[in-house]
Order: structure tokens, then C-alpha cells, then sequence
């Protein structure tokens, strides 16, 4: 889950359901879906399995969608968080990411529960993906 692409669900008019069923017939398999609005012009964020980036990618091309990609490691606005799949585990998650976005002048836009792999199952976690934007406040603008 070091992908997530994000894209606004409309052909005209807004279909999630005709997004998915593209990636679908494509084979993409996904690890994680997220966003919010996403039939009102928001952004749905997929994550597509490691083996399946550059098929999700070309799907949504060529069906007409404009897409963008965020990668962990290189788009700060992106988290990938191993959350401990207990009560509160995300809440302890959250404070650090809330920590280090009050620094960067960032605040969260969307959160996105993937799918556990065997990795995460066997040790108890859950993959997240929290994504963040920029605002502008005198710590972004200095």
C-alpha cells in the first residue's frame, strides 16, 4: 500500500459504481478505497495492489479519468500507518500524525482503511492511509 491514486468519480454524471466496474473488468485488484463526496465532485482515493498499479493507472486513462498519484516516502501529504487492531489504536495513530501535520501547516482531508495483508494479520495491524493538505498558516508560509 505505497500507492494511492486520486481521482474525481465522473463521466457526467458522477458514478462511483461505473469507476469501479472499469477497474473491475480491467482485473485491478484493490488493497484500500476511500474518499468523501465522491458522487458531489470529491475525490475517491484507491489502492490498488502492488501488482496491479500500473493496470489501475491505464484503466483510468484510457476511460477518460484524470488522475493524480501520491507515493509514501515521497508525497509528504500522504501516511501509510500500521494502526494495532484494537480499541483506540487509531486514535494513538492520529496524534502523531496530528503532530507533525500542526509543524507542517497541514490538517487531514480524508482517511482510507485498506485491506490487511498477511504482514498485518500476523501482526495484528491494519494498513491506513492518511492524507493531508496544506493550509495556509504563518508556519506554511514561512
Amino acid at each position: 500500500m505505497h500507492l494511492q491514486i486520486r481521482t474525481v468519480a465522473k463521466l457526467s454524471p458522477p458514478d462511483i459504481e461505473k469507476l469501479l466496474g472499469i477497474l473491475t473488468e480491467a482485473g485491478v485488484d484493490l488493497a484500500g478505497i476511500g474518499g468523501s463526496n465522491i458522487e458531489f465532485g470529491g475525490e475517491v482515493a484507491i489502492v490498488p495492489k502492488d501488482e496491479h498499479e500500473d493496470l489501475a493507472k491505464e484503466t483510468l486513462t484510457n476511460a477518460g479519468y484524470v488522475w493524480r498519484e501520491l507515493r509514501i516516502g515521497r508525497d509528504p501529504e500522504l501516511s501509510l500507518l500500521h494502526v494495532e487492531n484494537k480499541p483506540g489504536g487509531l486514535h494513538e495513530c492520529l496524534v502523531e500524525v496530528a503532530a507533525a501535520n500542526l509543524a507542517a501547516g497541514r490538517i487531514i482531508r480524508d482517511i482510507l482503511v485498506g485491506v490487511p495483508d498477511a504482514e498485518d494479520v500476523a501482526n495484528g495491524t491494519v494498513p491506513v492511509h492518511v492524507y493531508s493538505e496544506q493550509v495556509r498558516t504563518p508556519n506554511s508560509l514561512g
